[in-house]
C-alpha cells in the first residue's frame, strides 16, 4: 500500500512540475517572440497591409539598386517592366484586395521615401520607410 501512494504521489509531482515548466516555456517563448518591439512596431507588423507595404518598397529600392538618380518613382500595375512615362520612372506593381490604396508615386529626397497605404479592412493608413519600417498614420 505505501508503495502504491509513493507511486500515486511522484506521479502526481511530475505531472504537476511537467505543468508548471510548461507554462514558464510558453511564457518565455511568447515575451521573446516580439522582441522587444514596442506595441507600435508590433502593431505595423500585424497590419493587414504590411505585405503590399514591403512589396512596393521593394519594387522602389530594386529601381534606385538600378539608377539612384531619380527624384520620383511612379509603382504602376499597368506596365509589365520598368518604363519612362511622364518624365518619370514607372515601375509594375499591383497590390492585394487586402489594400484599399497604395500611394502610386513616390518623391526621393536624398534616397529617403515614404510610401503609404490603406487597409481595406480597417481604413487605417500605414507608411513604410526605405527602412522597411511600418508605422500607423494618424493625423
Amino acid at each position: 500500500m505505501k508503495r502504491n501512494k509513493a507511486l500515486t504521489t511522484g506521479l502526481s509531482l511530475v505531472v504537476a512540475l511537467t505543468g508548471v515548466f510548461g507554462l514558464a516555456a510558453c511564457g518565455s517563448d511568447d515575451s521573446g517572440s516580439t522582441g522587444g518591439t514596442s506595441s507600435e512596431q508590433q502593431a505595423a507588423s500585424e497590419s493587414d497591409i504590411a505585405e503590399d507595404l514591403e512589396n512596393a518598397r521593394k519594387a522602389v529600392a530594386d529601381a534606385l539598386a538600378e539608377d539612384d538618380s531619380w527624384a520620383q518613382i511612379m509603382l504602376a500595375s499597368d506596365v509589365q517592366a520598368p518604363t519612362v512615362k511622364y518624365g518619370l520612372l514607372v515601375v509594375p506593381y499591383t497590390y492585394s484586395d487586402a489594400a484599399s490604396r497604395i500611394q502610386g508615386t513616390i518623391t526621393i529626397d536624398g534616397g529617403k521615401y515614404t510610401i503609404d497605404g490603406d487597409s481595406a479592412a480597417t481604413g487605417q493608413t500605414w507608411q513604410i520607410d526605405q527602412d522597411g519600417t511600418i508605422t500607423e498614420v494618424t493625423e
